[in-house]
């Protein structure tokens, strides 16, 4: 029996040096590669530029998410999820970082997240003056995210991280994007460098990334960088092949899902259409993420909307409300 418990001990006990000696070699990478910016303005590969307007990155699509033609349908989590660990301890980064939220169980809630925050400044702003808690998900190739995002969490909004990931198809995710033909290397990298492009946030979410999403070894990789950091995933959901939430409960990330997509169809009628559909998932199943982008027809929408939530017997909500809602969690 001591032989057992001593060979079980090494194997454990490996597993987590090395999984701590992973996280210090991939921060020092991430240090050093912004050291270099900040040193020479490099504009190679490793170097994430960084831009003010959409209009500065040549044939940058429109705030897409999905692939072109072909809207992503709703989710509805019918069954209990798989809980990830009972309880985390108070000093994880995403419950440090959280927006304060009391009320948990006496109305359907409803968060809303605006992906793509940050590049079209303008726009971004006007997203943030709107009323909240909503979710603010910063692009990392942004300028001034540090500022920006200062001003959103002003406003009561909490921070995500929109970390571009490769798509099916040719739609461009941007600059510093995790692509299934990098290294395990070359991954960590990028994530770390956009890890470190602002604070404050509660984790990430996925910019694009139908095709990288699929894949698990990528994921568990993504995963695990995210688990040590303390900070929670949000699947977008651009596939159905998507398998981060899945590989986020399976290494211990806390994680939720998108359930509507507000603006596959960039006109208010539509966003209005589908701010009736969150309403209808968060009273079927006590709970909804829905994700939309900084375009007018959305932020028209959202300000005609959002005064009304409360009438309606519903809770506007951080996603880590939704996070806590859904594992159960105080």
């Amino acid at each position: 029996m001591a032989v057992i418990l001593m060979f079980a001990g090494s194997v454990f006990g490996g597993y987590w040096i090395a999984e701590r000696l992973d996280l210090r070699s991939g921060d020092r990478v991430a240090r050093d590669t912004l050291e270099d910016m900040k040193r020479s303005g490099a504009t190679g590969p490793a170097v994430a530029p960084r831009y003010s307007r959409i209009e500065e990155l040549p044939d940058f699509p429109k705030y897409s998410e999905a692939d072109p033609g072909k809207p992503t349908p709703n989710v509805e989590e019918k069954p209990p999820v798989k809980k990830v660990a009972a309880a985390f301890p108070a000093e994880q980064t995403w419950r440090r970082n959280a927006v304060p939220f009391r009320d948990l169980r006496s109305k359907p809630l409803v968060a809303i997240v605006i992906d793509d925050v940050g590049l079209d400044r303008a726009r971004s702003k006007r997203a943030w003056e709107l009323p909240g808690p909503m979710t603010m998900s910063f692009l990392p190739y942004a300028k001034d995210l540090p500022e920006q995002a200062r001003a959103a969490r002003a406003r009561g909004h909490e921070l995500m991280l929109h970390m571009p990931m490769e798509p099916n198809g040719r739609n461009d995710p941007g600059p510093g994007a995790l692509t299934v033909s990098m290294s395990d290397a070359e991954l960590r990298q990028k994530l770390l460098v956009a890890l470190e492009s602002f604070g404050g946030y509660v984790g990430i979410n996925n910019h694009m990334g139908s095709r990288f999403t699929a894949n698990r070894p990528d994921m568990e990789l993504v995963m695990r960088q995210l688990k040590p950091r303390g900070l929670m995933f949000l699947d977008s959901r651009t596939s159905p092949q998507s398998v981060g939430d899945q590989t986020a409960q399976e290494i211990g990330v806390p994680s939720i899902v998108r359930h509507v997509f507000l603006d596959d169809e960039d006109t208010v009628e539509a966003v209005r259409r589908k701010l009736a559909e969150t309403e209808a998932v968060a009273r079927r199943q006590g709970f909804v993420v829905a994700i939309g982008h900084p375009h007018d027809s959305t932020l028209q929408a959202l300000a005609e909307w959002l005064p009304t939530v409360q009438g309606k017997g519903l809770a506007l909500a951080p996603s880590t409300a939704i996070l806590r809602r859904r594992n159960g969690w105080d």
